[in-house]
């Protein structure tokens, strides 16, 4: 049997339809119980098979190429009848995802702060308060990693959240950017809607959303445990230590007006901290590339070094 046909039918149904092919239909006459077999129906249901009933009444066999586009257009109809049904759920879960956020925001905290050990339920509020928000997500990420992070899993901002006008900002530590994978998970970030800086250093990681809660890690990887603060005074203290670091921290957006992308992003790292090593790993190519680079950096700004490549770039609006 060709493992094919079992794709779109059903064994006993594939068996039929070879012997069709194979004598060129079957008389009802010789078998009066085929019409009402379950694989001869199937057959004719899904376009494989037809009855004949001019001479001698028979089933026969649709030519193949005919049955396969048939199958097809069934399976199209069965997508689209999937589709339809996924979206008549999408605006069923956007009704009550209204009066979810409406009843969380009402909602006064009975828990100040709360620890929290479970890893599994440590992401799912993360996520959770992240859907949530109605003004801001601000998250700061560092370098400690308690296994290397797959690009796969950088978070993705939904549509209904974005159409709220809530605003996503992340800190990455220059560590962050060191890993293997750190390119692609900044790129996919990026696209999903996070804006995105660089700062050299960071002691925790932290999640912040609309000033009204906060995650924070007991330990350096965040698996091991986190806070989970709602009290309103710890809320705004993390919320300016935030803001300052933002306001220092190293913005990722390329400013093609002033130099080449892949010169602007050899020149943002630059002002990270970053080494000639890093920055190869990072944008995955040779240090020689990086050098090259920045030589072409320090000849557009008239510097001979790093540390007034870094003043001069800052000086002439080269860099946030």
């Amino acid at each position: 049997m060709r493992t094919g046909l079992t794709s779109v039918l059903s064994e006993s149904a594939a068996e039929l339809y070879e012997r069709l092919i194979a004598s060129g239909g079957l008389s009802l006459s010789d078998h009066p119980d085929l019409p009402g077999s379950a694989a001869a129906r199937e057959l004719i249901d899904k376009g494989f098979a037809r009855e004949r009933y001019v001479d001698r009444p028979k089933i026969v066999p649709v030519e193949p190429i005919s049955a396969v586009d048939n199958a097809i257009l069934t399976k199209q109809w069965q997508i689209l009848d999937q589709y339809q049904a996924l979206l008549r759920l999408r605006d069923e879960m956007q009704a009550l995802q209204r009066i979810y956020l409406s009843a969380t925001v009402a909602e006064e905290p009975r828990d100040l702060v709360r620890i929290l050990t479970d890893p599994d339920e440590i992401g799912a509020l993360s996520v959770e308060l992240c859907l949530s928000a109605q003004h801001e997500v601000a998250s700061l990420e560092t370098g400690y990693f308690s296994r290397p992070p797959d690009p796969r899993s950088a978070r993705g901002v939904p549509a209904e959240v974005l159409e709220r006008g809530v605003r996503f900002r992340n800190i990455y530590a220059q560590a962050a950017l060191e890993v293997p994978g750190a390119a692609d998970m900044l790129r996919i970030s990026r696209e999903a809607g996070w804006q995105c800086r660089v700062y050299p250093r960071l002691p925790m990681r932290m999640v912040l959303v609309d000033e009204r809660a906060a995650l924070l890690p007991l330990a350096r990887t965040g698996v091991e445990g986190a806070l989970l603060v709602r009290a309103p005074v710890i809320t705004a203290a993390l919320r300016t230590y935030f803001e300052l670091l933002w306001n220092r921290a190293i913005s990722l957006d390329v400013n093609p007006a002033k130099v080449s992308p892949e010169q602007d992003q050899v020149l943002r790292l630059v002002l990270t901290g970053m080494t000639d090593t890093a920055i190869a790993r990072h944008l995955g190519v040779s240090e020689r590339t990086v050098r090259r680079h920045i030589q072409a950096l320090l000849a557009a700004l008239g510097v001979t070094n790093r540390i007034t490549l870094a003043v001069a770039a800052i000086r002439e609006g080269w860099a946030d």
